[in-house]
Order: C-alpha cells, then structure tokens, then sequence
C-alpha cells in the first residue's frame, strides 16, 4: 500500500485506486502477451470483475491496514478509482511498445482527473506540495507496478513479506 506520508484521505484513496489500478493493467498485458485467440477475449471479459476485485479486497483484506480514517463507503470509492486507470489502458494495450510506456500514459492522465481529490482538505497555498506528494507516491506505484510484472514474467511466486513491504 502506499505510504500515507502527507495525503489527506482522499488524496490517499485516489493514490491507492492508482497502485491497484496499475497492477490491473500489468496483469492484464501479461495475460494479453501470453494468449491467443479465445484466450484473448476469456482475458478482457475477465478485467470486468477488476473493481469488484478490488472492493472485496480493500473491504476484507486491508481495513486494518489503513493508515487514514475509512468509513464503509471506502472499498467501493477505492474500486471506482482503480477502475478507472484498467478501462484507460485495455485500448492501448496493444499499441504500445512497453507496458512502462502505457502505465505513464495513464498516470499523466488520472493525475489530470483525480486533481479535486488531490487536493482535497489542502489549503489552496499548499495545492502543489500535495501534488507533488502524489506525484511522488505515483513513481514508487509504477515501480512496485513494474517490478510486479517482471516477477510474472519470469513466472515468479508471490512472497507475501515483498508484497507488504512493496518490493
């Protein structure tokens, strides 16, 4: 998970959608460079589950975890936003030279639209140190998020003390 360090809970919400929302689409363009014909389809109809995925995860697996006050509506919020980085990227999937290339891509543009949540709970003078914090968090996401798809590149198992630490 990301670190809190200066977010405000939405900031921190938006910036937790982003990490999932990242994983969904390395997942994904392995799933998608390993299939072929009616593997291919089976794989985008399964992305469709992603932010139920997520809920569920956010909602039984992490509440505990959570270093910023949550309420019940948290895991669906959290969902929404990891979706949104997913149906971003499934058309450029195929398009692009390198997943690094599409998960920048779709950074720069969730960024633009997560702005109001970025902000949020700042005063207006310090709206540029929460982006910046944000921009921050979205680096150390797309490098957990690349590291994550070597490891399944090379069809490496998941160690549940690297997943924590964001190794």
């Amino acid at each position: 998970m990301p670190k809190p360090a200066r977010f405000r809970p939405p900031g921190y919400f938006a910036a937790l959608g982003l990490r999932y929302g990242l994983v969904g689409i390395a997942a994904t363009y392995h799933l998608l460079e390993t299939a072929c014909g009616e593997d291919e389809n089976r794989v985008l109809n399964a992305t469709r589950s992603w932010s139920r995925l997520v809920e569920d995860h956010v909602r039984y697996e992490i509440p505990g975890l959570l270093p910023v006050e949550s309420g019940a509506a948290t895991p669906h919020a959290v969902a929404q936003l990891a979706e949104r980085p997913l149906r971003l990227a499934l058309p450029m999937l195929h398009r692009v030279n390198s997943l690094e290339t599409c998960l920048r891509e779709i950074c720069d543009q969730y960024v633009k639209e997560n702005t109001s949540s970025i902000r949020s709970g700042w005063p207006w003078y310090r709206w540029h140190g929460a982006r910046q914090e944000f921009l921050r968090t979205m680096n150390e996401s797309l490098s957990f998020t690349l590291h994550f798809f070597e490891r399944r590149q090379y069809d490496l198992q998941e160690v549940p003390e690297i997943a924590l630490l964001g190794e």
